[in-house]
């Protein structure tokens, strides 16, 4: 079957847009084999491998709208398949820098000071982002987060519903994710340029 020609209907791709699950299925069954492939060339597991598709779907149903025709859903998988596939290769080498740095560090006072120091920088930069999130999203964010409250109890307590609760969360989430991880890839350049 020639992945790039996948023959969806127009009537299908229009419930496709309204999430319609069946053709989501269709979708998922058609490509994932292709991309699980190709991605476990490009991560060291088949797991990172599968996680990775998995988010590559979860991004197709959220940006579903975005897409313009059914002929532009292969290249948009596969886009968004590379992008997620050379950011966990970047975070594989960050976490391996870190492990090496990690055992060759002496732990004296003076580097454990340093930490504490490091541990205090990084709790005021998510503090900072934190305070960035719209009132609303702040608010359940750290409810959850620091306050380890579930949606339900959020929920009673602001009195919303427990899926507006569930939906400014994840916002919040993402906002902060990508924040986090777009200062993490510029310190990385930064350590990689010294």
């Amino acid at each position: 079957m020639n992945l790039k020609g996948f023959p969806l209907e127009l009537e299908e791709f229009e419930r496709f847009k309204m999430a319609d699950g069946r053709v989501f299925r269709k979708i998922f069954d058609c490509y994932r084999p292709s991309l699980q492939e190709k991605v476990c060339r490009l991560t060291s597991s088949p797991t990172e491998a599968e996680e990775i598709v998995q988010e590559v779907f979860v991004q197709l149903f959220l940006k579903r709208n975005e897409i313009p025709s059914a002929e532009a859903i292969f290249p948009f998988l596969y886009v968004v398949a590379k992008r997620l596939a050379i950011s966990n290769f970047r975070k594989e080498v960050i976490r391996k820098q870190y492990r090496m740095d990690n055992g060759n560090i002496q732990m004296d006072t003076t580097s454990c000071a340093h930490i504490q120091l490091e541990q205090k920088e990084c709790e005021q930069l998510l503090k900072k982002i934190i305070d960035t999130l719209p009132a609303q999203q702040k608010r359940i964010y750290q409810m959850n987060k620091f306050e380890d409250k579930s949606y339900q109890e959020i929920a009673e307590h602001i009195g919303i519903s427990r899926n507006t609760v569930r939906n400014h969360l994840t916002a919040a989430c993402s906002f902060v994710k990508l924040r986090l991880q777009k200062i993490l890839f510029t310190l990385t350049i930064l350590l990689l340029v010294c």
